[in-house]
């Protein structure tokens, strides 16, 4: 008989349930892992709600993954029972020509975990051969909490972003949205020697949050216009960097006009499916800026991700407001979406 496990099934949008469900087993080449902590993403939001184009139901999904090694397959020499893990959701094939590129983030053949093999919102989870060698699987330091570690994804994200789009010393940057991913930006952008960080958003409490990752200044959108505050508080200027950092189209169109002559915006955040910006294309034109769409990161910029927690230089435990059992799902994504939560981890 099949031993049993707990986990959060999602059977299609807007039906999330709370089972039993079968343990995974281990093979020869694979690792049990026990999972320990679970950070809600607001991409996971998104595909409770409305599903997702990748994800064949019922599936186990979540891609922000720590945990305890239970087992390992006899042909496993590299882990052991015991060791504590950080697991990035993102596996490359290594062969596509985006791959041979160094685009691993843009793999051709790209497995994520959560969306086409078993996340994280269970007990147990299987890292399969495949995973291990291709992916990154890192051992999380006996001083580090979970809870912490677990931040590495999102910030993967963002590293990757800001590494691409070289913010340096001297930036103003503008970031648009405080949620779990700009208050990263926002910590990130500091570290990388940014001049000021002008924090943008509508939710008046989370953008008071955003003090605490080192903002210099604080536009709430929803009472005064963020193009105009921004131009203010630069002289007239404009950011070198600006990030759009939530799903709005608005946002996008407002980032193109905060941007300084020579500026670089970047759209990190997507918009729901068949919405369109509306972009006055000469601002871009005349003022000669560059437009970056963003998204993933490469296995590379993963392990600098996890070295700047690991190292004490970004301290995670800051972005954990709220810690759930993973049964209280519900619970985490209305602390979410309401502001009051930065990050919200969950524990099976």
């Amino acid at each position: 008989m099949k031993e049993k496990m707990k986990a959060m099934v999602l059977y299609g949008p807007k039906d999330i349930r709370y089972e039993e469900v079968d343990k995974p087993v281990c093979g020869d080449n694979d690792v049990l892992l026990q999972i320990k902590a679970i950070g809600l993403c607001g991409s996971d939001i998104r595909t409770i709600t409305y599903g997702h184009y990748k994800v064949k139901y019922p599936q186990i999904i979540g891609h922000e993954i720590t945990g305890q090694v239970a087992e390992t397959g006899k042909n496993v020499k590299k882990f052991k029972a015991g060791d504590r893990l950080y697991v990035s959701p993102v596996v490359p094939c290594h062969e596509c020509k985006a791959c041979r590129l160094g685009y691993e983030e843009l793999c051709e053949n790209l497995t994520v975990i959560g969306t086409e093999i078993q996340g994280d919102y269970a007990e147990y989870m299987l890292l399969e051969e495949k995973v291990l060698k291709n992916g990154v699987v890192l051992s999380i330091p006996d001083e580090l909490e979970y809870e912490q570690a677990v931040i590495t994804e999102p910030l993967s994200s963002v590293y990757a972003c800001q590494e691409n789009c070289s913010i340096t010393l001297g930036d103003t940057v503008a970031i648009i949205g405080m949620g779990p991913i700009g208050c990263l930006h926002t910590a990130l952008a500091k570290i990388r020697g940014a001049k000021a960080v002008i924090a943008i958003e509508q939710s008046e409490e989370r953008l008071n949050k955003s003090k605490e990752f080192g903002a210099d200044y604080l536009i709430n959108s929803s009472k005064e216009d963020p193009v105009a505050k921004v131009r203010e508080i630069t002289g007239g200027w404009g950011a070198e960097k600006v990030i759009s950092a939530c799903p709005s189209t608005d946002a996008q169109n407002q980032a193109i006009s905060m941007a300084c002559k020579k500026g670089t915006v970047i759209f990190f955040g997507g918009v729901p499916k068949g919405k369109l910006t509306n972009i006055d294309t000469n601002i871009i034109h005349y003022n000669t800026l560059t437009l970056i769409g963003h998204y993933g990161y490469s296995n590379l910029q993963a392990r600098k991700a996890f070295s700047l927690i690991t190292s004490g230089r970004l301290d995670a435990k800051k972005f954990v407001t709220h810690v759930l059992p993973l049964k209280e799902i519900e619970k985490a994504v209305e602390l979410t979406r309401s502001g009051e939560a930065i990050k919200v981890v969950l524990k099976p």
